[in-house]
């Protein structure tokens, strides 16, 4: 997230030296609003930045998902950061944005965190950068308490880290039954990034859940896996050893699907599928265009792609493979045509 315009204003996460060194960069003329829900951060933000002398941060006490009102520049602010993990969008990031200004996000997307760059332009947030990341959970009103259901006394546990809870009837009793193996058919070499892999599965199977298992669980050979829920029956994405090696760039991996219950078949070839589909046609390309509309936007108006709705936000994604070739093009510079 590039901070080198000078003059700007920006709103972001509390916390005192992130803010300080924001006001710094931002310059003379900017100001930094920083809010934070917690009492004794907002103090201890006001003495450190008076101590560092700059004048130009503000920290005000307040819920981060309303953004700060009453501290907003005429045209919106030039920038705004949140530095905790978001499951939504909150409207007020997007209305006290200035069109054109970016918005930092460390958004989850199935439990998978990644920190978006999002572009104003108008109601629609269009991203143009993703990675890796990892921060504390909001504590605000927008705060969600993730569904779970324990299964096998405890052993395994199923989260729904979007959307509704699946139905669960006779998944107790498949995970005692017979387990079914199917190969993806993908083995890597070394150690292997498949960050999108989490989020494509996430973002484009139906029924996605998330497991976890005790360690040591006969059941679940993952102590964290992405996971397919349907017809009271489980299935979930797996690895093993093909070859071990000295040397880490020597090992190879390949990609499992271990499922349980009487559509077992059905569900790891489907997910079998969406790791093929992945490899040729994601692994190399990387993250794909993605919107961000209001939630109460039509589905005739959004453009084409694989839909996740939040409660306030539809996220629309453009999967290689999944749209047409020119869709993607126009997604990828912004929604403009030549």
């Amino acid at each position: 997230m590039p901070f080198e315009i000078p003059g700007t204003r920006r709103l972001q996460g509390s916390g005192g030296y992130n803010a300080e060194l924001l006001a710094h960069v931002v310059g003379p003329t900017g100001r930094v609003v920083t809010v934070d829900i917690d009492p004794y951060v907002v103090h201890r933000t006001r003495r450190l930045c008076a101590e560092a002398g700059s004048g130009r941060v503000t920290a005000i006490l307040g819920d981060g998902g309303l953004g700060a009102p009453g501290h907003v520049p005429a045209r919106g602010f030039d920038g705004v950061v949140i530095t905790h993990n978001a499951s939504d969008i909150a409207p007020a990031w997007r209305e006290q944005l200035r069109d054109g200004a970016r918005l930092v996000v460390p958004l989850e997307m199935g439990g998978y965190t990644r920190s978006l760059t999002l572009v104003r332009r108008g109601d629609v947030l269009h991203c143009e950068h993703w990675t890796y990341c990892g921060f504390v959970r909001d504590r605000g009103a927008a705060a969600r308490t993730t569904p779970t259901v324990r299964l096998a006394d405890g052993e395994v546990t199923v989260r729904w880290e979007d959307g509704e809870p699946g139905d669960i009837t006779g998944l107790q009793e498949a995970l005692h039954g017979p387990r079914h193996e199917l190969t993806t058919g993908l083995v890597v070499r070394g150690t292997f990034n498949f960050e999108t892999l989490q989020t494509y599965a996430a973002t484009t199977l139906p029924g996605f859940c998330r497991l976890t298992a005790r360690e040591g669980s006969a059941l679940v050979a993952q102590q964290d896996a992405a996971a397919l829920l349907a017809g009271g029956s489980l299935a979930y994405l797996t690895y093993r050893k093909v070859k071990d090696a000295p040397d880490p760039a020597d090992r190879l991996t390949e990609f499992f699907i271990h499922a349980y219950g009487p559509a077992a078949d059905e569900l790891a070839q489907r997910f079998a599928d969406c790791v093929r589909a992945w490899d040729q046609e994601v692994r190399e390309s990387g993250y794909p265009p993605m919107t961000v509309h209001p939630a109460g936007t039509p589905d005739e108006q959004l453009p084409a792609g694989d839909v996740l709705d939040k409660p306030a936000a539809r996220l629309v994604f453009q999967w290689p493979g999944r749209v047409p070739d020119e869709t993607q093009s126009l997604l990828m510079t912004g929604g403009q045509r030549a």
